[in-house]
């Protein structure tokens, strides 16, 4: 009877389960500033760049005096968010551009108004190859006679300099699968079984062993348990986001996502995305990640990976459990009534 069950319910169950850090100025979290939040350079040994960077006084009414000084920061968790060292005399991380950079100590920026601040990055003819990184931190104090100004914080621009050749990169893939992100973002948990929801987001985790910040570029194929491909992502790295030296970093993709636009702090319209409910059938799912990785003078390397998860919902677990209970009172009658014509049988034969 337990052979006859499980060939049964093999049977039944395969009836049934025929499925970006933004690169412009943009307005950074701060009361009192807005910023350009991330700047991006490729440069050669003994090369060098002049830029800006831009501050805008959010007060309409208040002038500001803003100090400006570099500071060194690392990862502090798997989102990417900088941990920045404060410290007035913090040693320099082995990828720091401070040597590098030239810029004014302050500026005053009139209320209401905005200012391009003069900045020079040169990098020494005998640079290695690799990334190079620090944050430029501002510090927003009122002019003399003027009331204060609260800051949410102290705002940062993130400067990163990549300097082409021969480096060593190296990223391993930790962990790849269905992914349920806290309700905050910061965290959240991998998981290979659901009762009530389908996945919606997809992600892994890679540790960077390498001397460069890596920004892994590629796709997820998402194929149900007949091997049908049932949905593509295309962008591995929706927000193309830096795994950095030294990190171990998770990059979330959804299944189906949905962009929305709300207003800032600022005032500024800021698209969000929204990991939707890719509607899959109940059933076992395949996910195949391809993603490359490559400084330019080395040759591009893959990460790959594949993983799985179960989608069984729990009005899916409740037909099951009736159409087992079904096939159970039906084979138990069956058999019954087998047993009363064997039984009915023996009897006439014994009458004979």
């Amino acid at each position: 009877m337990t052979n006859i069950l499980k060939k049964s319910v093999g049977a039944i169950v395969a009836a049934l389960l025929l499925t970006v850090i933004p690169m412009l100025p943009v307005h950074a979290a701060s009361n009192g500033l807005g910023i350009t939040p991330r700047k991006n350079y490729t440069l050669q040994p003994g090369a060098h760049v002049t830029d800006t960077l831009y501050i805008n006084n959010l007060n309409k009414t208040q002038a500001l005096t803003v100090s400006l000084r570099l500071v060194d920061f690392s990862a502090k968790n798997q989102t990417g968010e900088p941990n920045l060292d404060l410290r007035a005399n913090a040693s320099q991380t082995a990828w720091s551009i401070k040597p590098f950079v030239n810029m004014p100590g302050s500026v005053t920026v009139p209320g209401g108004q905005a200012v391009n601040v003069p900045i020079t990055i040169s990098v020494p003819a005998n640079q290695g190859a690799g990334s190079y990184y620090s944050a430029v931190e501002y510090t927003a104090q009122n002019t003399p006679g003027q009331q204060n100004v609260t800051l949410a914080a102290s705002s940062v621009s993130l400067l990163f300099v990549t300097v082409p050749g021969h480096a060593n990169e190296h990223m391993q893939l930790q962990r790849f699968g269905a992914f349920v992100p806290s309700s905050d973002g910061t965290s959240g948990s991998f998981s290979s079984l659901f009762f009530t929801s389908t996945p919606s987001t997809l992600a892994y985790v890679v540790q960077n062993q390498g001397s460069v910040a890596e920004q892994p570029t590629g796709s997820i194929l998402v194929k149900n348990m007949f091997g049908k491909q049932v949905k593509v992502i295309e962008q591995a790295n929706p927000k193309t986001q830096l795994a950095l030296i030294g990190q171990t970093r998770r990059f979330e993709a959804c299944m189906q996502q949905r962009n929305t636009v709300a207003k800032s702090a600022s005032g500024q319209d800021q698209t969000n995305v929204v990991c939707e409910s890719p509607h899959l059938m109940p059933g076992r799912y395949t996910a195949q990640l391809a993603v490359f990785y490559g400084l330019n003078g080395n040759t591009n390397q893959e990460i790959v990976g594949t993983t799985s998860f179960w989608y069984l919902p729990v009005w899916f677990l409740v037909v099951m459990v009736i159409v087992l209970a079904a096939l159970t009172l039906g084979i138990y009658l069956l058999q019954r009534k087998l047993r009363n014509r064997t039984s009915a049988a023996a009897s006439k034969k014994r009458k004979k």
